[in-house]
């Protein structure tokens, strides 16, 4: 249980504590040159030691949700994880994933910013810091509503994220 906390402090101080100067160095430092200009996951460029304790970017999926999510994706049964994954997300200002599903519960640690939700049909907008819990099997979405870039970690009880995408995200124009 001590390693589970470990790496989930590990997890949010990566996705959660940088500064953030330009645009340009927050692209960068989640390993995008340029916004892609359409969806996409790219496998690990270095498969994961499963001695080790610290998982790195190139150990992870990396990817990309149109309009303006950027991330990686820990998925626990590529670590070694028997019920945990991790998703850590860069939300672009108006940016955030399609709406979508996960079979099961998912939790949202946000350190600052400004992100509208919409979980269920309902919609609210959050400051952080905050917690944000999502039901499994419910759609779900949410965009960032600041002027910087947000930092998102997703974390989910299981090791597998079954991710199910519905369609484009509904907040998308809003």
């Amino acid at each position: 249980m001590s390693k589970i906390i470990i790496f989930l402090t590990f997890m949010c101080v990566l996705g959660c504590a940088e500064k953030h100067e330009s645009l340009n160095t927050t692209i960068k430092s989640f390993g995008f040159n340029e916004i892609p200009d359409s969806s996409f996951v790219i496998n690990p460029k270095v498969e994961f030691d499963m001695s080790d304790y610290i998982i790195q970017p190139k150990n992870l999926k990396k990817y990309y949700d149109h309009p303006g999510e950027l991330g990686y994706i820990a998925q626990g049964e590529d670590y070694d994880f028997k019920s945990l994954s991790v998703i850590m997300a860069k939300a672009l200002p108006n940016g955030g994933p399609p709406l979508h599903t996960h079979d099961i519960e998912e939790l949202h640690v946000v350190y600052d910013g400004k992100v509208e939700y919409i979980i269920n049909g309902k919609r609210f907008i959050a400051n952080g810091p905050y917690i944000v819990k999502i039901p499994a099997g419910v759609p779900h979405a949410f965009m960032n509503r600041g002027e910087i870039p947000v930092n998102v970690v997703g974390i989910l009880p299981e090791n597998n994220t079954s991710y199910h995408e519905l369609g484009p995200n509904p907040l998308l124009h809003k």
